[in-house]
């Protein structure tokens, strides 16, 4: 099975940015200097007046994700930086514009599944301790993800973050707001990124068929593949380029080529897995050609390969 992961949020605004989710004095320094230089150094929230997702229209991504013969197509509903793309009670950390409702409308007009991304952890809270701060953040996690699982049924669950949860309760959470997805969608698919206990990353690290409690398919690192054919369900995550979201400073250099995918999605395939590919949108949800040429490529080299073996 082939799929598309769109990472889209306020990251977008910023051109150099080449990893959503991290604070402005954590960033490398060449991108210090230009954000103190083009935005005074102003603070990530006020990222939003430069995000325009209404500008996006959904039916464009829908229509290349028909053509690259996706089965199922995913969406970043929040990343690490916490802004919410869609209009959620829990907070006012969010886009106006119903986004993930909007994605999910246009992808099944398209006959596409539809799955949503959520990342755990948001890098301005600390997730382990026991604080009424870190308990308010724990239940506002479990409330998004219940929101998210009742508004908007997801087919496919891809969650991130999992390694800020070092501790049984902070983890206890999450399994609670898995509890509750499994208990409403009973054939939903979950990745298997639920938490980092000292006793979740050992079994992780002594089989690499481990399933942790409420998890369908294992992910492994990104960009990873596994050393040997896991007799569990398992997804390969990669990007076209060197970024998950949009980075301007990418060259042409740093993309791979249509042929280069096709032989990871071989290698892939030949240790029983799916894959799973990157879009990195712009702030007006424009997509970057260099991907959209890549991907067509491999498109072309899989149909191809398909007619071959009839």
């Amino acid at each position: 099975m082939y799929s598309l992961i769109f990472h889209w949020g306020l990251y977008a605004v910023l051109p150099l940015m080449a990893m959503s989710g991290r604070t402005i004095m954590r960033l490398p320094r060449k991108i210090q200097e230009h954000h103190r230089k083009v935005y005074n150094n102003a603070p990530y929230q006020n990222f939003q007046r430069g995000f325009h997702p209404e500008k996006w229209e959904p039916s464009a991504w829908m229509t290349l994700a028909s053509d690259l013969d996706a089965e199922y197509v995913l969406l970043t509903s929040k990343h690490h930086d916490g802004y919410c793309l869609w209009p959620t009670s829990t907070t006012d950390y969010h886009t106006h514009r119903n986004v993930v409702g909007d994605f999910k409308a246009a992808a099944l007009q398209a006959g596409r599944k539809f799955g949503l991304y959520y990342s755990w952890w948001e890098f301005r809270h600390d997730v382990n301790r026991g604080t009424p701060d870190g308990e308010a953040y724990l239940r506002r996690m479990v409330a998004q993800v219940k929101e998210l699982c009742d508004t908007y049924a997801p087919e496919i669950w891809w969650f991130d973050g999992h390694w800020a949860f070092r501790t049984q309760h902070a983890v206890d959470a999450i399994n609670e707001a898995l509890a509750y997805i499994v208990s409403r969608t009973p054939n939903v698919q979950i990745n298997d990124r639920t938490g980092a206990t000292p006793e979740l990353e050992a079994e992780k690290k002594k089989s690499q068929n481990f399933m942790p409690p409420h998890c369908t398919f294992r992910v492994y690192r990104d960009r990873a593949l596994p050393k040997f054919a896991p007799r569990v369900p398992w997804e390969h995550i990669g990007t076209v380029g060197t970024s998950w979201g949009r980075d301007k400073a990418q060259k042409p250099e740093d993309y791979k080529t249509g042929e280069e995918l096709w032989e990871i999605e071989q290698k892939v395939e030949a240790l029983g897995g799916r894959v799973c590919w990157n879009f990195g949108p712009d702030v007006d949800g424009s997509l970057d050609e260099m991907e959209v040429t890549a991907l067509t490529a491999l498109a072309e080299l899989r149909r191809k390969s398909k007619e071959s073996q009839r």
